[in-house]
């Protein structure tokens, strides 16, 4: 009867142990909100794009580099950004391009201002265009 026991109680809890384990070896997610927003003349008459970036970073190496080093990102931020027309950047489609050509915009300056990369994506939380 105790063997029953045993085998029973092992049967019910193997789940739970394996659930922890798989768990723990998950990547923590760093994302990093840019700060202040982004607000840019569009190529073209009298268009504009306000937008608000948060980037998905590989480790907090990165995010010290990126802070490190913000001047620089915002700019090459802000001249891709102004480099586009607004009817290129209006579909859904032309915005993950943008996103796109910003990951590797971003990565570049990176590479070049402090010899590193580990930006994984770039999202666009607010994105305003007229």
């Amino acid at each position: 009867m105790r063997l029953i026991s045993l085998l029973c109680s092992l049967l019910l809890f193997t789940p739970f142990v394996y659930a922890e384990e798989s768990n723990s070896t998950q990547e923590e997610v760093i994302y990093l909100p840019l700060s202040p927003q982004f607000t840019v003349n569009l190529l073209g008459d009298k268009h504009y794009l306000r937008t608000s970036i948060q980037l998905e970073l590989k480790n907090d190496d990165v995010k010290e580099a990126i802070e490190a080093n913000n001047p620089a990102i915002r700019h090459a931020l802000i001249v891709l950004l102004s480099d586009n027309y607004v009817e290129n950047i209006s579909s859904g489609s032309g915005k993950i391009e943008l996103q796109n050509k910003a990951l590797d915009a971003l990565n570049k300056t990176l590479k070049t201002y402090a010899k590193t990369e580990g930006v994984k994506a770039v999202f666009f939380t607010e994105f305003v265009s007229q």
